[in-house]
């Protein structure tokens, strides 16, 4: 039975916009990687999330520890919402939804939601994303930015975050009918 929904996509795409969207509109619990990670490279390593992931660039043993830890808390709940670009690879029971947005609407929203702790500005972004690409294919040799292996692909550049939200939601109840 489907009964999680995985959040993929670049930097400023609205994964954690959407994910709470979903959270409060299906009474689901959202749990987020990148929050995890965040805090982790802040309170363990006094490192901003961009100076973090190029430690785990260099250190690949800190990606599968995350994930690992991530991959067995997401697995043993039913219910969820997970903002997690590798959910399609490790979360089992769940609708995988690839959410894509251009640089420029990135900067943008990473702007808007005062993100003090990243570097702003398109190639930033458009590297960190890059990083990520080039980071999970040589870890677990998965491309996360592969349209095949997601249900629903969604541009979010001219799309409302209500939008969204009500089209995953759609989406996911056609399949968990």
């Amino acid at each position: 039975m489907i009964d999680k929904i995985t959040l993929s996509g670049f930097a400023g795409s609205g994964k954690s916009t959407i994910g709470k969207n979903l959270q409060e509109a299906l009474n689901f619990e959202f749990i987020s990687v990148g929050n995890f990670s965040r805090k982790l490279a802040n309170e363990e390593y006094k490192m901003t999330i961009n100076a973090f992931q190029q430690k785990c660039t260099k250190n690949p043993k800190l990606d599968a520890e995350i994930d690992k830890k991530f991959q067995i808390e997401c697995n043993s709940k039913d219910n969820l919402v997970i903002d997690y670009r590798l959910g399609f690879k490790f979360i089992q029971n769940a609708f995988h939804v690839l959410l894509k947005v251009s640089d420029q609407e990135a900067v943008s929203r990473i702007k808007a939601a005062n993100r003090t702790d990243e570097t702003i500005s398109a190639k930033a972004i458009d590297t960190r994303n890059e990083n990520m690409r080039t980071r999970f294919l040589s870890s677990y040799n998965v491309d996360f930015t592969n349209e095949k292996n997601y249900h629903l692909l969604i541009d979010t550049d001219s799309l409302t975050p209500k939008e969204i939200t009500n089209l995953i939601i759609e989406e996911f109840k056609k399949i968990t009918i």
